[in-house]
Parts: structure tokens; sequence; C-alpha cells
């Protein structure tokens, strides 16, 4: 153990196994934990122990860890304080504009999809959620687009947890055509709302993706069929991927 690592107290080696388990849960057991961070075996399963009960991390079956749910609010309640939030409303709020609707962020936290920022355009009708709300991930565009990220099998069962109820005339309920669903949008790139979640409302979402390849968040926009069809959503989708590029940056 080199003497740089000796030196470093309790609290940074706590920060750094976070760190760790964040930026490569593939790799994170309490072995290889304890050998690429240089902590003894004993000292590394006392400290992850402590963390999980106080749900900063959290085990999984196959015996890896991931960031917990206490660390996920933290990370999600510190967004609002980002450096590049003025930008990022900005570059929303232009996108609104040009496309005369309502736009929103969504990010992925833990197994849900929720709200983190929208501009609003000037029609009476919205989708009243507060940011930090949940989005239903079977019938809106953000969510089927976010389910598309995850492995097939655990998409689906996700699904089937969740799609027993019907949110609107068009709302997919059959598994089969589910799978087809997700298949289409990772082929196309991007998700489409054909009046699942409410009755005459259209969506489309596209997504934001971290340098690894993993979504960080979903930019989406919906509007009433009496302003717009599918089929102009789908002639504003390249606008829409422009934007999410450089909100990239921000995010």
């Amino acid at each position: 153990m080199t003497a740089e690592r000796k030196s470093r107290n309790s609290p940074r080696r706590i920060l750094e196994i976070i760190e760790a388990i964040c930026l490569n849960p593939e790799a994170a057991t309490a072995s290889r934990l304890s050998q690429s961070l240089e902590i003894p075996a004993p000292t590394i399963y006392r400290w992850l122990d402590a963390l999980s009960e106080e749900r900063f991390i959290a085990a999984t079956a196959s015996g890896h860890y991931v960031p917990g749910e206490r660390f996920r609010d933290l990370i999600l309640n510190s967004l609002q304080y980002e450096p590049g939030v003025t930008e990022r409303r900005s570059l929303l709020r232009s996108l609104s504009e040009q496309l005369n609707e309502t736009v929103s962020l969504s990010i992925p936290h833990g197994t849900k999809l929720i709200y983190f920022d929208r501009l609003e355009s000037h029609w009476p009708f919205q989708v009243n959620l507060k940011v930090g709300a949940p989005l239903p991930l079977h019938c809106c565009a953000s969510g089927k687009l976010y389910l598309s990220t995850l492995k097939p099998k655990a998409a689906l069962g996700i699904f089937e947890r969740i799609s027993d109820k019907p949110s609107a005339r068009n709302t997919i309920t059959d598994p089969r055509a589910f799978a087809d669903e997700l298949a289409d949008i990772r082929h196309r790139g991007y998700a489409l709302d054909k009046e699942e979640w409410f009755d005459d409302m259209v969506g489309a979402a596209v997504p934001i993706y971290a340098a690894s390849g993993t979504l960080i968040a979903s930019l989406s926009t919906h509007a009433l069929t009496t302003r717009k069809s599918i089929h102009d959503l789908k002639q504003e989708i390249p606008l829409m991927f422009a934007t999410a590029e450089k909100l990239k940056a921000c995010l």
C-alpha cells in the first residue's frame, strides 16, 4: 500500500468507495473494491455494511453495489444548484418557443423516471406534474424511451407489473405488442406517445446520453391532437435532437 493511500482518512476513503460504485457498478463487488482501492477486506466490508445501512448504497442479488436511495435523492436535490442551470433553461425556452409547446426534461431515478425541469407554453391544457414527480413508464414517450434502454427482459418485467390499468384508449397492454414497441424505439432512436397517456394528446421524446452511453435524461414535448398530429411531431424530432446535444453539455 502506498504512503499516499495510508495517509487518507476514513471520510475520504468512504467517498472514494461511493465514487467507485457510481463510476463502475459492474465492478463494484466487495473484493474488487478492496483490491482497486487498496482497502483491507475487513475494512471494506465494514464500510459497505455501514453505507448500506444508511441507504447511501444498496447491494444487489449478484453481490454488486449500486448507489442507494439516499444518495440518489441527494444528487437529485443538488441538481437545482448546478452551474449550467441558466444555459439549460435558455435552451429549453428556445425549443419551447420553436415548437410552440411545453418541453420537459426527465431523469432516471432508481427504477423510476422523474420530471426534472420544464418550460411551459401558453396553451391552457398542461400535464400538471411537479418537479420530482414520477412518470408512467409504460405509456408516455419518455417512459417508453427509458424502458427501451434497459435489457428487454427487465423492461418487460417492469411493464407487466405496472400495465394492468390503461391510462388512455391507446395504452399498450399486451406484452408482445409492448416488446415490439420498445424494439422500434431502439431502432429509430426516439419514442412517440400515440394517445397512450391521455386521450387526444400525443408526445415525443429524445434521449440525452452520457459519454459512457448511459441515458442521463429524456427531452420531451406533448401536444393536443387538435394542434398537432404524430406526423407533425416527427417533423420536429431533428430540432429536439439538436437541442438535446446542446443540453448534454449542461447536464
